[in-house]
């Protein structure tokens, strides 16, 4: 990619993870990957919710999605590899990858490659077989600790085989510099969600939605041919779920708004290259100089 695309990827994919809501919509995950696939025009991804023991490499997925950029999005192909990992995700009880008991507390973005030579043979990177996508990236980012496991958001990436062999090592780069504030992003939604009672159920993910529009009460009641005392029911689950006291806190969650007890400064990921190329460092201009003002 050009200078120009590379910024207005980052400025892109950095809008559209702000985007994500602060609740557990059943369809969160499916927007995250959605989210992280404007961080390349040649990216897959695959985002899973899912408990996590690293010392025996045990996964239990919750929920899952997947997306390819929407560059190469749309043919019947591409559908078909979406649904396929998606499907693979779900099935998915390890990773076969040497995962730390440091970056399940502080994240991890790191090529494949660089974690084990047998890498190719991991059940992680099975996710991928058949579908032509390479130099797959695995992203962690920990929600919360639950007894000996932990509460994760997982993104896994392939790319698109082209002439563009630049593209994973920017992307790598770019998903380094949004883990912390998805892992924000995810931490306010998520936190709950290894219980199966904690995500919306549909009809409270559709009242929200009329909620958001303005709509009252009794209107809601009547589109969906339901009592108003059945609506203020799903309303107040609303509020119990999201934890919110008031319509314009369950409103402003719902729209991505996270609140301020949540503003938390993250530790950085465990950050891996790919082999051969130079660690990730912050970009930063080598040298400032001051130069007075002319008068």
């Amino acid at each position: 990619m050009t200078h120009f695309q590379l910024i207005r990827q980052s400025v892109l994919s950095t809008h559209r993870i702000d985007e994500l809501p602060s609740i557990p919509t059943q369809t969160w995950v499916e927007q995250c990957a959605e989210a992280l696939c404007t961080t390349s025009p040649r990216v897959a991804v695959a985002s899973l919710v899912c408990s996590y023991i690293a010392s025996e490499d045990h996964l239990s997925v919750f929920s899952s999605g997947a997306c390819i950029a929407g560059a190469h999005a749309g043919g019947e192909s591409d559908s078909r590899i979406t649904l396929s990992l998606q499907d693979r995700c779900e099935r998915l009880s390890k990773l076969g990858l040497p995962i730390s008991a440091q970056a399940t507390q502080s994240g991890l973005v790191a090529p494949m490659q660089s974690l084990s030579a047998s890498w190719s043979q991991s059940p992680a990177a099975r996710i991928f077989s058949g579908t032509q996508l390479v130099h797959p990236i695995i992203q962690i980012l920990p929600i919360r600790k639950v007894e000996q496991s932990h509460l994760c958001l997982l993104n896994l990436f392939g790319f698109i085989a082209g002439e563009d062999t630049s593209a994973p090592s920017e992307t790598l780069a770019l998903i380094s510099a949004l883990h912390s504030p998805l892992r924000l992003r995810a931490t306010a939604a998520l936190e709950q969600v290894n219980n199966p009672r904690a995500w919306l159920t549909d009809r409270e993910q559709h009242v929200l939605e009329l909620l958001i529009e303005g709509q009252s009460v009794r209107s809601i009641a009547e589109q969906l041919g339901r009592s108003a005392h059945t609506v203020h029911d799903h309303v107040k689950n609303l509020h119990k779920k999201i934890g919110a006291s008031s319509r314009g806190e369950l409103i402003a969650k719902a729209l991505g708004h996270t609140p301020d007890e949540l503003q938390l400064s993250f530790p950085e990921p465990t950050t891996y290259p790919f082999p051969g190329e130079e660690p990730l460092t912050e970009l930063k201009p080598e040298k400032l100089i001051a130069r007075p003002l002319r008068g």
